[in-house]
């Protein structure tokens, strides 16, 4: 019953307005209070109660909290009803990076359930420094992101040797199944670029940069043909070397006794 009607409720919210013109991302640090908003498809002054759910990456639905006229606390999250109004809002004590993600809330009256649009809440540690990393994704685009980067940090852009300006093919930004929040570009790369660099600049000043070298196909493949060619030369030098070895210990002992023979 209950999965029935988190079904229902998802489905109401993949038809809210809100999911057209989404809401900007909410930024918090770490161990403080944050806010995040919902906005009600239709106002009214007859709800009776709002609840609040969280989508997962995964695409799971949780219920987060409820409250109506009677209740404005649930555990760490505090909020009230929507009078005559046409927004939500929902109040995090002492955020967590687990907090970050996608929220959305339901207002409902005893016959109506209404959605509001979603927010989407980063919580980030000003006092950690952002990993980058660049890697090739399937399609052999190079990708370019920054994990744990907060408001204060720039898109990762792209760089060649000969470009002063910044390349960009695709960014986006999104929250992982662990709650951390990632900056992404993606950059296909074209016949002529081997050195690429990966910035992302701090309102400080602080650049994080990772470069990027590409071999041409022509150079790979000499390399993957010579890695082979030098083991088997390898392998015939240290071959000659033991039978010849070999062969000098045997006539040895055969030279030892014509020289004891034609001594008598």
């Amino acid at each position: 019953m209950v999965s029935l009607f988190l079904l229902i409720i998802f489905i109401k919210y993949k038809t809210a307005e809100g999911l057209v013109n989404p809401a900007p991302i909410v930024f918090g640090d770490i161990g403080q209070n944050v806010t995040i908003h919902s906005r009600i498809k239709e106002i009214s002054s007859y709800y009776t109660y709002i609840s609040w759910y969280r989508l997962r990456p995964s695409g799971k639905v949780e219920h987060l909290a409820y409250f109506s006229s009677f209740t404005a606390k649930f555990g760490r999250y505090s909020g009230q009803l929507p009078k005559g109004s046409d927004t939500a809002y929902l109040n995090f004590s002492s955020a967590t990076i687990a907090d970050s993600g996608r929220y959305f809330s339901v207002a409902g009256t005893a016959l109506s359930l209404t959605p509001g649009s979603y927010s989407v809440l980063a919580i980030t540690d000003p006092k950690s420094l952002p990993v980058m990393r660049v890697f090739l994704n399937r399609t052999g685009a190079v990708v370019c992101e920054l994990k744990g980067g907060g408001p204060t940090w720039s898109d990762p852009q792209w760089e060649t040797d000969d470009a002063k300006d910044g390349l960009t093919l695709q960014a986006e930004t999104f929250i992982d199944a662990q709650g951390a929040f990632i900056r992404s570009s993606i950059l296909s790369l074209k016949d002529g670029i081997r050195a690429l660099n990966c910035v992302c600049t701090h309102i400080t000043g602080v650049i994080i940069r990772t470069r990027v070298m590409q071999d041409s196909k022509d150079q790979c493949q000499l390399l993957r043909y010579l890695f082979p060619l030098a083991v088997v030369l390898l392998l015939v030098t240290v071959t000659a070397s033991g039978l010849w070895a070999w062969r000098r210990r045997k006539q040895s002992p055969i030279a030892q006794g014509m020289d004891s023979t034609y001594g008598i």
